[in-house]
């Protein structure tokens, strides 16, 4: 299938699950990767690779309802914060909000301020039951491996935020 945003989408001839663009989108300043997957099962279709370059068109809304889930997901439990905090103490990101902190613990607003959008994974139908957009925020990414991954309908409604590595 030929997109305007995407090109030419082709899956027919995938063996399992895979990578069948890639690209970026812009977010203020940051280039933020952007990945479209598909499988053997997939067969995409201009409906819904439409409303994918919707989501990477209007990323900054969907980055502002995303980083609203990631301060109540931290308000509710701080674990991912506490985590960083503890094993990252001497990194320049968490000395910075330890000491904006003055004596308190980490604010989960600020600490979802820190963090950054490090990639879009938009997911084609017939590959699961799974929400089709995944936006992966990182802390300090050059010292952890951890994201939290919020993961959305193609309209932008939040179904999850969920820790993973």
């Amino acid at each position: 299938m030929e997109h305007a945003h995407f090109g030419c989408v082709e899956t027919s001839a995938l063996d399992g699950v895979d990578v069948v663009w890639e690209g970026a989108a812009r977010l203020g300043d940051d280039e933020v990767e952007v990945r479209l997957w598909a499988g053997p099962s997939s067969e995409p279709d201009a409906e819904e690779l439409d409303a994918f370059a919707g989501c990477l068109t209007g990323l900054p809304a969907l980055d502002a309802t995303a980083r609203t889930a990631l301060r109540a997901y931290l308000r509710e439990d701080r674990s991912f914060i506490d985590h960083h905090v503890e094993e990252l103490e001497d990194s320049e990101p968490v000395v910075r909000l330890v000491r904006d902190a003055a004596g308190e613990a980490v604010g989960a607003d600020f600490f979802a301020a820190a963090m950054r959008l490090s990639g879009v994974g938009l997911w084609l139908g017939g590959l699961s039951d799974g929400p089709p957009v995944i936006l992966d925020y990182v802390f300090d990414p050059d010292r952890s491996d951890q994201i939290l991954a919020v993961k959305l309908t193609r309209d932008g409604t939040v179904v999850s935020v969920d820790w993973e590595s």
